[in-house]
């Protein structure tokens, strides 16, 4: 007895429905008040102590940044550095003397 494999039936598949956005809170920048970010790396440093492979090494972490200051918000930080809290000093670094000033993108109602 063989057994023919028969596909699904693409009508009974269920589509992931995309949520009701309407009453999701907007993620804003700690510290312009932006709405826009683009995704960036935080670089890691591996010991070899603890790698996998005894050597040391070099570990990328996508995150994201403010596309008008830079910062990023303490929710997209790894674990270890999400206890620090802005401060001033921290805020004026996003900027500084020698590279361009961007223009704050912050979206009004």
């Amino acid at each position: 007895m063989t057994s023919k494999f028969i596909p699904p039936d693409p009508r009974q598949m269920r589509q992931p429905q995309m949520p009701d956005l309407t009453h999701a809170t907007d993620i804003v920048c700690e510290n312009c008040g932006n709405l826009t970010f683009q995704e960036v790396l935080l670089m890691k440093k591996v010991s070899a102590l603890v790698s996998p492979n005894g050597k040391e090494g070099i570990v990328p972490i996508p995150t994201f940044s403010c596309v008008a200051c830079g910062y990023v918000n303490k929710m997209f930080r790894p674990i270890k550095t999400a206890t620090e809290e802005p401060t001033e000093q921290t805020r004026t670094e996003a900027v500084t003397e020698t590279e361009p000033t961007r223009p704050k993108l912050v979206l009004e109602d």
